[in-house]
């Protein structure tokens, strides 16, 4: 690796099981939805910026600007309206 900038160190995340929803692995509620649900075992990740123009968060039932894991725990994210 040439000197200079270390990498960075990423947090680790984990996925909420209700909404998909990925935060640091310290949090314990789910800002999005509220769950206490969370899992180490998610895929992928998508980030939503602006939900009401986003055509895969209207695809994908996703109100809320965040990260999220588009597999958690082997099965793609279903979304309850919220």
């Amino acid at each position: 690796m040439p000197r200079g900038r270390q990498p960075s160190k990423r947090p680790k995340l984990k996925a909420c099981r209700r909404c998909g929803a990925l935060v640091d692995s310290k949090v314990n509620v789910c800002p999005i939805c509220g769950s206490t649900e969370f899992t180490d075992n998610w895929e992928g990740m998508i980030i939503i910026l602006d939900s009401s123009r986003s055509e895969l968060a209207r695809e994908l039932q996703i109100e809320k600007p965040g990260l999220y894991a588009i597999r958690v725990a082997g099965r793609v994210v279903k979304r309850a309206a919220q």
